[in-house]
């Protein structure tokens, strides 16, 4: 059993809240990932903007008129009076209503416009590249978890392992004082041990504020307790065995790349809607409207089916501006796509060396831990036969332990070493 496994074993035996557990709380409550949700929601609305140039419209329009006075139209004071006799009589015909009520109803239907379809490609190819940018901060936000969470597990480590240190720095100070008393050992033993237990207590307060940092960060991040019992998690599988075969997953599946080449496809689609912009557009509209101020009709609703066509042949050159806009837009975006494949290819390079060389310390490390192992039992067979003092298997010990902290460090800089890398390739 390694070092490792005897470490966890050691620790409390509560239910230990878990690394996986410690995403879904920062997923939950994390600012960073709510801001990036509202901008991806925010993103799929252009979807629905662009849609509408091609929906169907319903506007609803009513009015209240009041006029200052009536206007009617009266033929009979028209006529010469002699004439009247020959006439009957009529009500005069009201052209203009003192208050009447008028209210219409139409669907307007675009038939064509040849910027709706570009449009509505690029607004899909934003909301795609937002959905990727989403999965990216969420990489970004694990491994900021991972690395808060794992440095509450070395620091209550290292304030266990010197809390352990200051008892022995007591011990060794009490037996020097005893020993400088009886002659046994120069009187410059007591400030030696006195110093190494001021040594030690400092240690342990530095331990202290190191864990309190810690825990503060993980609470934080995760909205947990400060006090929340974490352990050491299963070491992240990779899932490729050499760098280059890490470089091309990046390639191909790298979040930050694939939301790149969307928004340059979005790019392009803008540049051409911006181009059909030249183009008429052509409208279709139904009407049905009621009028109480009927004038001459006697009837005071109607329908009517109008069909209209625009053509602006010059804007004072705000669509020449336009295209020169989006035609940068899409050069700037092409040349953004290329930037994150070639920092994405530098980025998977130093992971995976951070990654190789943290293997390798840690079994460096282990191999130390091993030694100490053994020299701790060597002094323990030497103090039964009395070869040795309490004092030094406790040295032993202590060496021990310091070991086993330094094997859990580099432990932890294997995993985020190897999430890091992850992160790059698009697998986190």
């Amino acid at each position: 059993m390694s070092s490792l496994l005897l470490l966890l074993l050691s620790l409390p035996s509560a239910h230990a809240a878990t690394l996986e557990e410690a995403w879904a709380a920062a997923e939950d409550g994390g600012t960073e990932l709510r801001i990036v949700k509202e901008q991806r929601i925010q993103a799929e609305t252009l979807k629905t903007q662009a849609w509408s140039l091609l929906s169907p419209k319903l506007v609803l329009g009513s009015t209240y008129t009041i006029n200052e006075y009536e206007i009617a139209l009266d033929f009979a004071s028209m006529i010469p009076e002699e004439f009247q006799s020959f006439f009957e009589g009529g009500e005069p015909i009201v052209l203009n209503k003192k208050q009447y009520l008028a209210w219409n109803a139409s669907v307007v239907q675009p038939l064509f416009s040849g910027q709706a379809l570009p449009l509505f490609s690029a607004a899909t190819q934003s909301v795609r590249g937002s959905r990727q940018d989403e999965q990216a901060q969420r990489a970004s936000v694990r491994t900021g978890i991972a690395q808060a969470y794992y440095g509450v597990v070395v620091a209550r480590e290292a304030v266990r392992i010197s809390e352990r240190a200051l008892e022995h720095a007591k011990a060794h100070q009490v037996l020097a004082n005893q020993q400088v008393d009886v002659g046994l050992a120069p009187p410059n033993a007591k400030l030696q041990a006195e110093i190494g237990v001021s040594k030690s207590a400092r240690a342990v307060a530095s331990a202290k504020q190191g864990r309190v940092t810690a825990e503060e960060a993980l609470a934080r991040l995760t909205g947990w307790p400060a006090d929340v019992v974490v352990e050491v998690p299963e070491a992240p599988a990779l899932p490729y065995t050499d760098r280059d075969v890490a470089e091309r997953r990046a390639q191909d599946r790298r979040h930050e790349i694939v939301s790149a080449e969307h928004m340059a496809r979005a790019a392009k689609y803008g540049r051409t809607a911006a181009a059909m912009a030249w183009l008429p557009s052509v409208d279709g509209r139904f009407t049905w409207s009621y009028n109480e101020n009927t004038g001459f009709s006697d009837d005071k609703d109607m329908w009517q089916l109008v069909f209209v066509a625009d053509w602006v042949l010059w804007d004072g050159g705000a669509r020449i501006a336009q295209q020169q806009k989006t035609a940068s837009q899409a050069r700037m975006a092409g040349l953004a796509a290329e930037r994150v494949r070639e920092t994405t290819t530098e980025q998977v390079r130093g992971a995976w060396e951070a990654y190789a060389s943290a293997r390798v310390s840690l079994a460096s490390v282990e191999r130390e831990v091993e030694l100490s192992k053994e020299n701790l039992r060597l002094a323990e067979v030497s103090f039964a036969a009395g070869g040795l003092s309490f004092l030094d298997v406790e040295d032993a010990r202590v060496g021990l332990l310091a070991a086993e902290l330094g094997a859990l460090q580099e432990r932890t800089a294997r995993d985020l070493a190897a999430l890091s890398l992850l992160a790059s390739t698009g697998d986190l």
